[in-house]
């Protein structure tokens, strides 16, 4: 990507500015006396502070956009610290075009900006960001800039709490000549390679709003949030933190040299297919909008850099609608209809990239902190299937969940389970010796002869001495467990013969298995090996069963399956009146707060 505006056009606009400025400023003396114009200054300034930035890299982001506009090529976030940690001033530094002298005062005025008629840019648009960004945090701040090197630095000031002049109105400031800080020419001596570089600098004073209050939490909450927010932009603009270069963080973890693209010892992200779409703009000019996603399988989902589950952090914080304009990240929307981003969606990476001219399908914000989801984008989003393949990436994130649940579930004993046990003894004991079914002795010696060919084929061992193996495990274990995701209306269990063996074949996929089944823990292997002994004496009575008798069994499993299904749909409501699926999401973030106490703090990770 490059920047559009050149650091000559970018000046000039600034004079032009100026110029229709002071034209109009006495237009407006003229005709109203010197009177206030049509707001109150004095409360919108104090307003303004309530704009909507969650943090102070949020509004710096707001600086960073103009000093790239500007033609920065690098930027810097420095700190003021009397003793300790505490920040008791925060500086945006950078060596951009610079801001001409009679432009100064005009860059402090909310909708001063050198960007005609609100005309799209590559970032801004409507001239609130540096006075906005400036006040959020601070209550008075000092612009100083240059546009040539050797110049000495211009400075205006804004301070909320002397806004009002003698003659009662809120005036522009005036520009003064001043060196810059001795703070903050100390930090430009020693990150700056010529201190002639340094074009414009801010200054936030009177802090009494920050998120962050001691440098390394703060130094380490920028970098992160900033990386994402630039960085399609970090290969353009260098950005540097307290002297730390901020490295590019993509939150769907597949942009190769990457923050956490890779983490030693565990699975990258996996990225899927592009989505690509056309959209008109206002005047029915045509835009590309472009959604990338990504899964991130168990393995890669459980990185670690030291002791912090890193990418676990970033998705926890970005689970939803990743919006970026132009490359640069505007804000995660976790309410998109036809989309819900539980904790499963956590691994499922989903951004959507506009260009500006789009602006108003996007229902972009002045302060391009926010967006809004219009009827119209969701009709697109549900339209070009983007809607469809985020549903279809959640469903893999299940669907590993329950096949690593199953394994779990077949390693809670080691060896032969108590169930299986428990069953060969019952029929020991029975009066009524088990007499296998000719139908059952049939179905074993053809389901064998499949599994034979089977294991012979995979391993290339023949299929004599396979049989050999299978029909010895069989004798020395004639019950046997086993675990299948099947579909949910299929039968919760299934009895079969594979030789002389029975196997009990449970579907996880089914609502008994992940209502009652699963839900048991560890610990409760008694209630467990209970349930499956239940099973195996049903399973039994089917396979021994002949003729119609068998066929009666069979279908009565399959309509106590459908109707336990039903059944376990409406238990919830009966406790807490929530539906199965409200409960089922309330799990979900239950099961999330593993993950929350492997979190350590964000410096942590640095």
């Amino acid at each position: 990507m490059k920047v559009n505006n050149t650091v000559q056009e970018h000046l000039k606009a600034q004079r032009e500015y100026v110029k229709d400025q002071q034209l109009m400023n006495q237009r407006d003396v003229a005709s109203q006396g010197g009177g206030s114009g049509l707001v109150d200054e004095k409360m919108l300034a104090e307003t303004m502070r309530s704009v909507r930035y969650s943090n102070e890299a949020s509004a710096a982001s707001d600086l960073i956009d103009n000093s790239i506009e500007s033609g920065a090529t690098q930027v810097h976030i420095a700190y003021r610290v009397e003793s300790g940690t505490k920040i008791e001033e925060i500086a945006v530094l950078d060596d951009a075009s610079g801001i001409d002298a009679s432009f100064l005062p005009y860059c402090t005025k909310w909708g001063g900006s050198s960007n005609k008629d609100g005309v799209r840019n590559l970032f801004g648009r409507f001239g609130f960001g540096l006075p906005s960004a400036s006040v959020n945090r601070g209550r008075a701040y000092d612009v100083y800039s240059r546009i040539e090197s050797g110049e000495n630095f211009k400075k205006v000031s804004i301070d909320l709490d002397n806004l009002v002049s003698d003659n009662g109105l809120v005036e522009l400031p005036t520009v003064v000549e001043e060196d810059l800080p001795e703070w903050v020419e100390e930090y430009a001596v020693d990150h700056f390679e010529n201190i002639d570089e340094v074009r414009t600098v801010i200054v936030w004073r009177k802090l009494d709003r920050l998120e962050w209050g001691n440098t390394k939490q703060s130094t380490a909450n920028f970098r992160q949030q900033l990386g994402i927010t630039y960085a399609s932009w970090l290969d353009v603009v260098r950005i540097v933190v307290d002297g730390l270069i901020v490295e590019p963080v993509d939150t769907l973890f597949t942009t190769p040299g990457y923050r956490w693209h890779e983490v030693p010892g565990y699975a990258n992200a996996d990225p899927q297919s592009s989505i690509r779409f056309n959209a008109s703009d206002d005047n029915g000019e045509v835009h590309e909008i472009t959604v990338r996603f990504s899964f991130l399988g168990i393995d890669a989902w459980e990185a670690r850099d030291g002791s912090a589950k890193v990418r676990q952090r970033v998705r926890k914080d970005h689970n939803g609608l990743v919006v970026s304009r132009n490359g640069r990240y505007i804000e995660t929307c976790n309410k998109v209809q036809g989309m819900t981003f539980d904790n499963y969606a956590r691994q499922v990476g989903i951004n959507i990239d506009f260009p500006p001219a789009l602006d108003s399908l996007f229902g972009v914000t002045p302060d391009k902190q926010s967006i809004l989801i219009t009827g119209r984008l969701l009709d697109m989003l549900e339209t070009h299937g983007v809607v469809r393949a985020f549903k279809a990436l959640k469903k893999k994130v299940s669907d590993d969940r329950a096949a690593a649940k199953e394994k779990a579930d077949e390693d809670i004993e080691t060896g032969v389970r108590p169930s299986e046990i428990t069953i060969a003894k019952v029929l020991e004991l029975d009066k009524n010796k088990r007499k296998k079914s000719e139908e059952s002795l049939a179905e074993g010696a053809k389901n064998l002869d499949r599994k034979v060919k089977e294991l012979s084929a995979e391993s290339g061992i023949s299929e004599e001495k396979i049989r050999e193996a299978r029909e010895k495990l069989h004798n020395e274990q004639p019950y046997r467990v086993a675990f299948h995701r099947g579909h949910e209306d299929d039968p919760f269990y299934r009895p079969m013969m594979e030789g002389l063996q029975l196997v009990l074949e449970i579907n996880t996929g089914h609502l008994w298995y992940q209502d009652l089944y699963s839900r048991l823990e560890k610990n409760q292997t008694e209630l467990r090996s209970a349930l499956e002994t239940m099973l195996f004496v049903m399973g039994v009575c089917e396979l021994d069963a002949h003729g119609e008798v068998r066929n009666f069994y069979r279908s009565e499993r399959r309509v106590w399956s459908d109707k336990i299904n039903l059944a376990l749909e409406h238990h919830p409501i009966a406790f807490n009146n929530k539906t199965r699926l409200e409960v089922a999401e309330e799990e979900s973030d239950a099961e999330s707060a593993a993950f929350d106490q492997d979190e350590v703090t964000i410096e942590e990770i640095q």
